[in-house]
């Protein structure tokens, strides 16, 4: 990434488009500094990032990719993911809130459903919406969505659709996306 001027609102969404290889990912991992930037900064509210602690600023962002991290371990507790703390109540609403309540009652064990090693007891679209009630129930200020809609089919692609509309409100959001339906979601469309 060179000559990147870039100042994002709070509150604002951001899409950003472009051909592969142009940075787009390299980009967006730069916020949770995944990566430092060798020339430059990154500022949230005028802070430089690295005057911020990264345990503090991880908990201001919350980060959604097209392959999702699941584990082989309980719905619920894959939900519970980044949020330790959480009630069985708050994981439950969290799950509604991203439409996967719905399906995961379907399931003999609901809740307490091995999700299987990397989620593959689940669809692409039910792992994308368990990732989303991960997201949801850490409430960041900061959402970084990268092709999160990329490997789900129509239906779970508009539910999410749903999901993102009223997720994203007075929340600041960078995503990644090449869908016709998800770029009506930004604010801005920036093409690197």
């Amino acid at each position: 990434l060179k000559d990147i001027n870039l100042t994002i609102e709070q509150g604002e969404t951001v899409a950003i488009i472009g051909a592969n290889g142009s940075g787009k990912s390299t980009l967006l991992n730069l916020v949770p500094r995944f990566y430092d930037p060798t020339g430059g900064q990154i500022l949230i509210n005028d802070t430089p990032l690295p005057e911020l602690k990264i345990k503090q600023l991880r908990r201001l962002v919350g980060v959604v990719t097209q392959q999702t991290i699941l584990f082989d371990d309980t719905i619920l507790n894959n939900i519970r993911y980044g949020s330790p703390h959480a009630s069985r109540d708050e994981i439950v609403e969290a799950a509604r809130k991203a439409r996967a309540d719905e399906f995961i009652c379907q399931f003999e064990q609901g809740y307490e459903t091995i999700a299987g090693e990397s989620g593959g007891r689940l669809s692409g679209g039910q792992r994308q919406r368990i990732a989303l009630a991960r997201a949801i129930l850490r409430d960041p200020q900061i959402l970084l969505l990268d092709e999160a809609t990329s490997q789900v089919d129509v239906e779970s692609e508009k539910l999410i659709h749903q999901v993102l509309e009223e997720f994203l409100q007075q929340r600041t959001t960078l995503m990644i996306t090449h869908r016709p339906s998800t770029l009506t979601l930004a604010d801005r469309i920036i093409v690197l």
